[in-house]
């Protein structure tokens, strides 16, 4: 019985200190386990898209509705702005109001060809009155003082006249010839007749040529020097344009490009000068090109100025993707798409021109890039979740 009792006894303390090895083992794995990142197997770190280094790189296998193309060699290509013909400076002229008044009339639209004194317009003056009525008034004054110069000499040739009344006709008559003559001078400087002025004066064409505009209407009111219209002669041998900044960097004295007209017609340009200021209005630079051949168009005609853009490689615009806030495209690699950052250039219709990030050669998705994006964002999102 007491060796029965002895036996239980051992076979119980046996079976404690197996239960106590076991937990101290368990304890032994759990704090281990802890130490290598809880339930998660170290394996599991190396599944493809776990590692943020391998965010923007994307698996083809499966994936359909994307196409690839050969990067060619980067080219020089250009954009056509808008420009408009003008004439040289020394073929322009500013009409200006020689008198106040009031613009009675506009005789010529713009744009008509016109031959040297043609009415262009008329401006109805109270001030060309006076000049007019003034000089009226001189001429008869020295008439009347020729009138007594001729008398006083026939009554000296008779002895019946005094020198000292002749000398003082002749010193009235000086005065009358002289205050006649600013008149006639006054009157001449705005583009009268002397004589022949009235209340209406009449601007006319300096030469042949036309007005391009008007900077005034019928029934306005103008003051002396005021500038009325712009009028050119001859064709236009320049072409101006306005290009936002910096402006084109190739574009330097004596670069020649093509200009061109809306019938087709085209002619080659060269730049004259650089720009000095930027238009108030616009904000933009005005460049001035010379037409080198072929017959000059007429002043005022819109014409289209090809600007170079900056050499750099084409590709479609579906191909340019952007990933948090970097432009980039997918460049095949093997069975694999990477997301490339590039630096994206200006727009060429429906192409963009990329300035830097891809070589020539290498294949990038031409279409269907935006699948492979929505493949990085979820393989990113997918990594973000995993983390927390």
């Amino acid at each position: 019985m007491h060796a029965d009792v002895a036996v239980a006894l051992r076979a119980v303390l046996l079976a404690l200190l197996i239960a106590g090895c076991g937990a101290d083992e368990e304890d032994a794995r759990s704090d281990e386990h802890e130490e290598h990142g809880g339930d998660h197997p170290a394996e599991s770190a190396e599944q493809p898209g776990e590692h943020a280094e391998e965010v923007g790189r994307v698996t083809l296998q499966g994936v359909r509705g994307v196409a690839f193309r050969v990067v060619g060699s980067p080219i020089e290509e250009g954009v056509w702005r808008p420009a408009e013909s003008m004439a040289d400076e020394g073929e322009r002229a500013a009409l200006a109001a020689p008198v106040s008044g009031v613009v009675a009339a506009i005789l010529v639209p713009p744009g008509r060809e016109v031959g040297r004194g043609t009415p262009l317009l008329t401006i109805r003056s109270p001030e060309l009155a006076e000049l007019s009525a003034s000089f009226l008034s001189r001429r008869a004054v020295r008439r009347q003082a020729e009138a007594e110069v001729a008398r006083e000499e026939r009554l000296a040739s008779a002895g019946a006249g005094a020198a000292r009344e002749l000398e003082a006709a002749r010193a009235a008559l000086e005065v009358a010839r002289a205050e006649e003559a600013a008149s006639s001078l006054a009157l001449e400087a705005r583009g009268v007749t002397p004589g022949r002025g009235g209340t209406t004066l009449t601007l006319r064409a300096p030469k042949r040529g036309r007005v391009t505009s008007y900077d005034v209407l019928s029934g306005a009111g103008v003051e002396p020097g005021q500038q009325l219209g712009r009028f050119e002669t001859g064709l236009a041998t320049l072409a101006s344009v306005e290009l936002p900044l910096p402006g084109p960097p190739a574009w330097v004295p004596g670069v020649s490009t093509t200009v061109r007209r809306g019938d087709g017609a085209t002619w080659e340009a060269r730049i004259e000068g650089l720009p000095t200021s930027v238009s108030p209005e616009t904000r933009r630079l005005q460049y001035r090109l010379r037409l080198v051949d072929g017959d000059p168009p007429v002043a005022g005609t819109p014409l289209e100025v090809r600007v170079p853009l900056p050499p750099g490689i084409v590709v479609p615009q579906d191909a340019l993707q952007q990933i948090e806030g970097e432009w980039g495209v997918f460049v095949l690699a093997g069975q694999e798409a990477v997301f490339t950052p590039v630096r994206r250039g200006p727009e060429l219709g429906g192409d963009v021109i990329v300035l830097a990030g891809i070589a020539p050669g290498q294949q990038i998705a031409a279409s269907g890039a935006y699948l492979l994006k929505a493949l990085v964002l979820k393989q990113s999102g997918g990594g973000e979740e995993h983390a927390h």
